[in-house]
């Protein structure tokens, strides 16, 4: 939970430019319908199980699970209010 706040601050420019740099928007090389749904680039890990629980590569895999409305969410408040629902 602490990754997907930590995730959302990061791309709206409320995080530490740490965390900013560790998650990258998935760009798309052509217009695809997936295009404006704010996924992340899931990095992979080289070590399964250590690397997968690195914030790098567990934020986005959370991120990227969370329903369209609820990673479009205006404020930090109304985000946690959803995501507790």
């Amino acid at each position: 939970l602490l990754f997907v706040f930590k995730s959302l601050k990061s791309l709206n420019g409320l995080a530490p430019p740490y965390f900013s740099d560790l998650l990258c928007p998935h760009t798309l090389s052509r217009s695809l319908r997936t295009a404006d749904q704010m996924f992340l680039v899931i990095l992979r890990s080289k070590f399964k199980l250590k690397g997968d629980c690195a914030f790098a590569v567990a934020a986005p895999k959370l991120w990227n699970s969370l329903p369209l409305h609820i990673r479009t969410m205006p404020s930090l408040i109304s985000f946690k209010l959803w995501l507790k629902s």
